[in-house]
This record gives structure tokens, C-alpha cells and sequence, in this order.
């Protein structure tokens, strides 16, 4: 397969890395940074641009790696780097939401250009072809995507495309972010109560590796049932769940333990179970987080 030309705009610790990753597979890679001296390191194994629209000029694929949606719009919005973009596709790596995306979107496919919106998950120390689990969602135009799969690739050995729906890679992310945000909050709250009844808590972290298998197949029932729309199973019952949760709510008080997490846990399948889904199994909950309130 051919190398792709690439223009990587941005070169923070991301953008650094996505221009690396480029690099070691082949593809001819142009860069660009507003603080030249963060081009310096791809000095002779990169085309160094004098300007975003050179960079941009010289690319098909065009990877941002800025701030936020609003500096990749200041970037892109300059009249000579406008000017390069017909023809050329757009892969926004940068930080923001399902509406920044679709502004976005309509903003480039209107100067003449392909849009992806794409989602990273994980650090930067994780990209790359030697990182073939590293998941990247991206969004948009799918005739885009399948054209720079191998560059996208590069990236992540899992580019994921989520759907034609623009939003829907940073809808995913936030997806991911929820989950990983959610459960490492209840990673800390664990080691505070080991910490108050003097157990060491590399005990709990220990058997939580042990336990990733229960994660997944938590993940494969409420995606099952999700999809059907009923949440009947003969596992535990959302009745069941509160009452584990009120156990741990309360053991957190008596432990001086801040029970804001389990409290709120409390909040959202209790609720559910209120609503008439005691009886049926936790995933059910979804519905409280559908309702909005």
C-alpha cells in the first residue's frame, strides 16, 4: 500500500506522538506547530511547514491535535490554510463534544473537505503500530475513512468507526470517559475502606485485576439486554443491587468514609428501582439516565 501524505497540526504531547506513529509506518509526513521550536525534533524526517497551509497544502489527510474545536476553527479559518483544504480530508483529534463536532463538520465540508471526528482513548504513551489494542473512534464520513485506514491505523491498531453521525465519536468518548472516570472513583473509595479498618489496600487492587473478567461479562449482559429493550435475567435484581448500596452508604458514614459516590450510585438505582424496575435486572438503569431527570 502506498504511504499516505499527512499533515499533523499540533505538536503536543498527542500530536508529538500521532506524528511519530505516522512516521514509523511510512506515511510522508508534513508538520506544523503555532511554537516552531516544537517542530524541531522532526527536523529531516518530517516536512517542516512554515505555515499550517503549507502543511496542509502538501497533505491529503489533515490530523488536528490542538487545544480544543475552537483553535482547530482559528487554524483551519486562516484564508490560506481555507484555501488548501478542498479535496483533502480533516481528522479532528482534538478535545470537545458531540456539538462541537457537528459545527465543526459543517464548517469544513463547507470550505471543500472531507471531516472526521475522532476520539482518542488513551495517553499519549499508548499510540502507535506497536499499540495494536489502542482504540480510536472516529465519526463522519465513512467513504473518508475506509480511503485513510491504513494511515489511520497507524494511530491506533483499532481505528473504530462509530457511525455517519458526526457526534458519535465524541458521544462514544464520553461514553469511555463516564466509565473510566466512574470506575476508578470506585477504585479510591475501596482503598479508603481498607484504609479504615488497617488493610492494606494492594489486597483490593490485586484482586481487582482477578476480577476484569467479571467487567466484561457485565458489559456483554447489559449490551444484550440494552439491545432487546428488557432487562429481565435471573442474576440479581435491582431491588437486590440497592440494597448493597445502602449497606455501603452507610458503612461509609459509620467509617468516616465521604459517601458521595455510593450516595449518588444510591440516587440512580434507587430511582430506577422506584419507577417499577425493582424486579428486573441492573441495566435497567439505563432508563434513568434516558429520562434526562
Amino acid at each position: 500500500m502506498s504511504p499516505t501524505k499527512v499533515a499533523v497540526l499540533g505538536l503536543g504531547r498527542m500530536g508529538s506522538r500521532l506524528a511519530e506513529a505516522l512516521l514509523a509506518t511510512g506515511q510522508e509526513v508534513s508538520v506544523w506547530n503555532r511554537d516552531p521550536v516544537r517542530c524541531e525534533p522532526f527536523e529531516g524526517r518530517a516536512s517542516v511547514g512554515g505555515s499550517a497551509a503549507e502543511a496542509v497544502s502538501a497533505s491529503e489527510l489533515v490530523v488536528v491535535c490542538v487545544a480544543d474545536y475552537a483553535a482547530t476553527r482559528a487554524i483551519l479559518a486562516a484564508a490560506d490554510t481555507a484555501a488548501a483544504l478542498p479535496g483533502r480530508t480533516v481528522a479532528q483529534l482534538s478535545s470537545g463534544g458531540p456539538e462541537d463536532a457537528r459545527e465543526l463538520s459543517a464548517w469544513v465540508t463547507g470550505a471543500g473537505a472531507d471531516y472526521l471526528d475522532g476520539a482518542i482513548l488513551t495517553y499519549p504513551d499508548g499510540i502507535g503500530p506497536d499499540h495494536p489494542d489502542t482504540v480510536i473512534f472516529y465519526s463522519g464520513s465513512r467513504p473518508a475513512f475506509d480511503r485513510h485506514n491504513g494511515a489511520l491505523r497507524s494511530l491506533g491498531g483499532r481505528p473504530t468507526f462509530v457511525g455517519e453521525a458526526v457526534g458519535g465519536a465524541a458521544a462514544a468518548d464520553l461514553a469511555w470517559l463516564s466509565f473510566e472516570y466512574g470506575a476508578t472513583a470506585g477504585l479510591l473509595q475501596g482503598a479508603a475502606f481498607c484504609e479504615a479498618e488497617d488493610v492494606d489496600p494492594g489486597h483490593f487492587f490485586d484482586a481487582v485485576k482477578a476480577l476484569l473478567g467479571e467487567l466484561a461479562a457485565a458489559a456483554d449482559r447489559s449490551r444484550e439486554m440494552i439491545e432487546r429493550g428488557e432487562y429481565r435475567g435471573d442474576l440479581a435484581t435491582l431491588d437486590v443491587h440497592v440494597a448493597a448500596i445502602e449497606h455501603i452508604v452507610a458503612a461509609a458514614k459509620a467509617g468516616g468514609i465521604n459517601p458521595v459516590l455510593p450516595a449518588a450510585l444510591l440516587d440512580v438505582f434507587g430511582r430506577a428501582a422506584r419507577t417499577g424496575h425493582g424486579d428486573e435486572e441492573i441495566a435497567a438503569a439505563i432508563e434513568v439516565f434516558r429520562a434526562g431527570h
